[in-house]
C-alpha cells in the first residue's frame, strides 16, 4: 500500500472556503492530485483544548465557530462521518482522551470541502494540546506517522504566521516581517531542518507571528508525522491581510 501522505495547510480567513480564492484553488488542485485516502487525521487550530483530546464517535457534526461572515458561509454543510475503531487506535497510540463534545471545526471543513467535496473521506478530529511544549506537539506528529503505513493521511491545519490583532482587512500580502519569518520556516522545512520550526521562539519576530501557539502547534504535529528526507512540495505560499500566512505543505509521494 502506498504511504499515505502528510498535509500543513494554512486556512486563514473562513471565507476562503467559497468564492473564487487562491486558497480554495490550492485545495481543490491539492485533493485531485492525492486522490482519496482510506480515512483522514485531522489536527485543528481551532479546537485548542488544554490536553490532548480526540473525537471518537461515529459523526462530526459541523462547527460554526465564527461570527458575522456572510449567510453564503453559514450555508456550507460538510458533515463526513468518522471511523470509530480508527478513532480508538489513534487514542491509544498518542494518548489523546476520548471527547465529543465538539465536532468538525472551520479550520478542517473550510478545507475538506474543496478538497473532498462529497464527504466521503471519514475524518477523525485531533485536538490542538496548548499546555504542551513545541517539542511534545512534535513527538504527537511522530506517534501518528505510523498510520500513514495503512493509507491514513494526515491534514493539520493552522497558520504558520498568525496574529489577529495586527489584521489589516486592506492589505493582500503580508507585512515584512511576517513574509520573513514564514521564510525562515520554509527554507528549514525544505533542508530538512525540522529543529528551526519546532525551536521557533528563537526565530526573529516569533512573538509577532506566533503571539499564541494554537494555530502554529498543527505545522509541528505535520513535521512530527513526515520524514526527513521524503519529498516536500509548498502550495498556497503567500500571505494575506498583513499578519497572515496561507503558506502550505504537502510531505510524501503524491
Amino acid at each position: 500500500m502506498k504511504k499515505a501522505p502528510v498535509i500543513f495547510t494554512g486556512h486563514g480567513s473562513p471565507m476562503n472556503a467559497i468564492g473564487e480564492n487562491q486558497a480554495r484553488t490550492g485545495w481543490k488542485t491539492i485533493g485531485e492530485k492525492i486522490g482519496k485516502p482510506k480515512a483522514i487525521l485531522a489536527v485543528s487550530a481551532h479546537w485548542a483544548t488544554k490536553g490532548l483530546l480526540i473525537r471518537t464517535a461515529p459523526d462530526n457534526p459541523q462547527i460554526n465557530d465564527m461570527y458575522g461572515f456572510p449567510k453564503e458561509l453559514y450555508e456550507v454543510h460538510y458533515t463526513p462521518a468518522s471511523d470509530t475503531v480508527l478513532a480508538h487506535r489513534v487514542q491509544e497510540s498518542i494518548g489523546a482522551t476520548e471527547d465529543n463534545t465538539w465536532g468538525i471545526d472551520h479550520g478542517v471543513w473550510s478545507v475538506l470541502s474543496n478538497m473532498y467535496p462529497d464527504a466521503d473521506v471519514p475524518v477523525v478530529m485531533i485536538s490542538v494540546d496548548t499546555t504542551a511544549s513545541p517539542e511534545a506537539q512534535y513527538e504527537t506528529g511522530k506517534k501518528l506517522a505510523a498510520f500513514r503505513n495503512e493509507g491514513y493521511m494526515i491534514v493539520t491545519s493552522g497558520n504558520v504566521v498568525h496574529h489577529l490583532g495586527m489584521v489589516d482587512w486592506s492589505m493582500n500580502k503580508g507585512y515584512e516581517w511576517a513574509d520573513r519569518f514564514d521564510e525562515t520556516i520554509r527554507d528549514a522545512i525544505f533542508t530538512g531542518d525540522f529543529q528551526t520550526p519546532v525551536n521557533y521562539s528563537a526565530i526573529s519576530d516569533f512573538e509577532k507571528a506566533i503571539p499564541s501557539a494554537e494555530h502554529y502547534y498543527p505545522l509541528l504535529t505535520a513535521l512530527g508525522a513526515a520524514e526527513i528526507g521524503e519529498p516536500v512540495a509548498v502550495f498556497n505560499e503567500y500571505r494575506e491581510l498583513g499578519s497572515m500566512s496561507m503558506t502550505s505543505y504537502v510531505f510524501g509521494e503524491i
